[in-house]
């Protein structure tokens, strides 16, 4: 979500191999961090409620400028815990930063607006045995695009995710903020808020032994259910179909990697009847976001969509473009071609058309979920789009299975199954190439995990093979 990036981008990267995978059995135990994600309520009403409630996007320069959505206005959401005791909180998944930051009881916000902190939790440092205070580098600040903002101190404590629990933890602790809502970024360290880097969640669940490699896999599922999943150190096999696809990332800037940035070299408009049309001419850098509800693209190329589509007008009030509702069943899709052919990936249509009104008898009002950027949104500027970055948010990556490897600096794609019990977990190696992850449809409704529990400097876990954990998507609760 908070965004970091720099002219000067590199062109297409070639593809790479295979993520390193084992088997669940051929490693030591823990290898796996599983976390159920669940959705601010569907999907469908998140989308509406954020652009109901929209603050417009800023202008944006093509060096070190933050791009996000409002973090209290749709995401999908992570159950943890801080401190000993345990102080149970949820906070926003996003792969676009790279600070975990959690509401203070003592913010402001929480005691002067009601309802304000209920839902997602407070963290107080007197009540936990295991906080820590940092002595250096003690103000934290962090802001957002939409001019959200969180600001306080920096903490240490032990962070709870399912059965592991994670000693040290530096997390953002907010006294002041504009949004109800912490965030969980699961990014590169050098993406941090801080001046002076850390350790951040990815680099502490290696070093801790919980998983072997800095690497997870992302499931969010259909825009109709209300939960997903994401794994930290492995795949599911169970949750998409054919071949993960590995492609290079790009460096943000120079030899530096602060995002998941990736070059979108082909995009195509296929209808069920066999049509396919080309929509874009030129390739677009866009970043892997799932802390943006929706995609942010050029306006040309959203323009173009809608023109292959055959409906919609742009509504400046929404700042969407308004479809005729019959297009959720629709069998058209958006196909995506990623680092010159490295990997492809289907969007369905019934994903990116969302609801924004309804009656008794449904949907009434229906938008593209893609934010069209310009400075003209009519306009097919002749502007160019290579020497800019974009965003695929959630609108997008419910329709892939994504790996993001921190390690290899490589993220996998493959196409999502939905609305799937069965699970395959497979662990990510950090050592060479055993095997290339392929998606199965005879996986077991449920992955099975051995009881034993194991200790390594303070760390408790329990399971020997993966750790599950609770994440969710949902609705927006407490708008402002």
């Amino acid at each position: 979500m908070k965004l970091e990036f720099a002219a000067a981008l590199l062109l297409a990267v070639s593809s790479a191999a295979a993520l390193p995978l084992e088997t669940r059995d051929s490693v030591t135990a823990p290898a796996v961090l599983h976390l159920p994600l669940r959705a601010r309520g569907s999907p469908a009403e998140r989308l509406r409620k954020q652009v109901q409630q929209r603050k417009a996007l800023r202008r944006r320069d093509t060096v070190a400028v933050e791009l996000a959505n409002s973090v209290d206005k749709g995401a999908y959401l992570a159950s943890i815990s801080l401190g000993t005791p345990a102080q149970n909180l949820t906070v926003l998944l996003d792969t676009g930063s790279s600070d975990l930051w959690v509401q203070s009881s003592d913010n402001k916000q929480c005691a002067t607006v009601e309802n304000y902190c209920t839902t997602t939790g407070t963290y107080d440092e007197d009540d936990s045995s295991t906080a820590k205070s940092l002595t250096s580098n003690e103000n934290f600040s962090i802001s957002y695009a939409d001019q959200s903002y969180a600001n306080g101190v920096y903490m240490k404590d032990t962070l709870t995710l399912g059965n592991a629990q994670v000693p040290n933890v530096t997390f953002g602790l907010a006294e002041n903020s504009t949004s109800s809502l912490g965030v969980f970024g699961i990014g590169f360290a050098v993406n941090e808020a801080s001046d002076k880097l850390y350790s951040n969640v990815p680099d502490l669940l290696v070093s801790e032994g919980i998983i072997q490699s800095k690497a997870y896999s992302l499931w969010l599922n259909s825009l109709n259910s209300d939960s997903g999943s994401i794994l930290f150190g492995g795949i599911d096999t169970a949750k998409f179909t054919g071949k993960l696809q590995t492609i290079d990332l790009k460096p943000t800037y120079e030899s530096i990697y602060a995002q998941f940035l990736v070059s979108v070299t082909g995009m195509t408009y296929n209808t069920s009847a066999g049509k396919t049309t080309a929509l874009i001419d030129e390739d677009i850098n866009v970043v892997l976001d799932s802390g943006t509800t929706y995609a942010v693209l050029p306006a040309r190329t959203t323009a173009s969509i809608v023109d292959a589509i055959g409906s919609g007008e742009y509504d400046d009030d929404y700042g969407l473009y308004i479809l005729d509702c019959s297009y959720q069943d629709s069998s058209d899709s958006v196909v995506l071609s990623f680092n010159d052919g490295g990997a492809n990936l289907s969007v369905p249509l019934t994903e990116l058309v969302v609801p924004l009104e309804y009656n008794s008898e449904g949907s009434t009002l229906c938008a593209l979920g893609i934010q069209a950027y310009s400075d003209d949104t009519s306009s097919s500027s002749s502007a160019d789009i290579t020497s800019e970055t974009y965003i695929l948010g959630d609108a997008f990556l419910r329709a892939g299975y994504f790996v993001y490897d921190l390690d290899n600096k490589q993220v996998s794609i493959a196409q999502a199954v939905y609305d799937t019990a069965k699970s395959n977990i497979i662990a990510i190696n950090s050592t060479g190439v055993s095997g290339q992850g392929t998606g199965s449809s005879s996986s077991s409704d449920s992955s099975s995990s051995s009881s034993s529990s194991s200790s390594s400097g303070g760390m408790k876990i329990t399971s020997a093979s993966w750790i599950s954990v609770g994440i969710t998507a949902v609705a927006s609760m407490l708008l402002l």
